[in-house]
């Protein structure tokens, strides 16, 4: 990825915490009652390592917007969305007040994808041919708005 306008990493702490606190005692449970002919302790390490994969997979959210996309990854960037810049309606772009009924994470709500780690206000943007829709939870929403302005000027020369 050449030339970013826009970079914001949102790490999901309290997925981190809680899928740490929840692998540790999988893990001691295992250990604790790990006998050979036990086949109980496969399941913890197994349950343990979904829970890491989870980790692995959702520890952080990237927002990234270059001069040609919008970008928006998960954890190492296997759950991803590419949206590019030239087709994102900025004059509908509002500030929606999300919910935790709405949950956290990658979501689809009714009214679109939503992007978050936390709850918050999420900047909503719709695409020009209104196929889709997108909501990410950020506090700068103003410079998100300002680094998609600035790339729909440089993709549209």
């Amino acid at each position: 990825m050449k030339n970013i306008l826009y970079k914001e990493t949102q790490y999901f702490r309290s997925l981190i915490i809680i899928m740490i606190i929840i692998t540790t005692l999988l893990v001691g449970v295992s250990a604790f009652f790990s006998t050979e002919a036990s086949s109980g302790s496969s399941v913890y390490i197994a349950t343990s390592l979904l829970f890491i994969v989870i980790i692995i997979l959702f520890y952080k959210l990237d927002i990234i917007i270059t001069e040609r996309n919008a970008i928006l990854s998960f954890g190492v960037g296997l759950v991803k969305r590419k949206l590019p810049v030239n087709q994102l309606n900025l004059e509908t772009a509002q500030i929606v007040k999300t919910t935790l009924l709405w949950g956290i994470g990658y979501r689809f709500t009714p009214h679109g994808t939503l992007f978050n780690t936390r709850v918050g206000g999420a900047l909503h943007i719709k695409t020009k041919n209104k196929s889709s829709e997108f909501f990410v939870v950020t506090d700068r929403t103003e410079a998100i708005k300002e680094a998609l302005k600035k790339a729909q000027g440089i993709s549209n020369i």
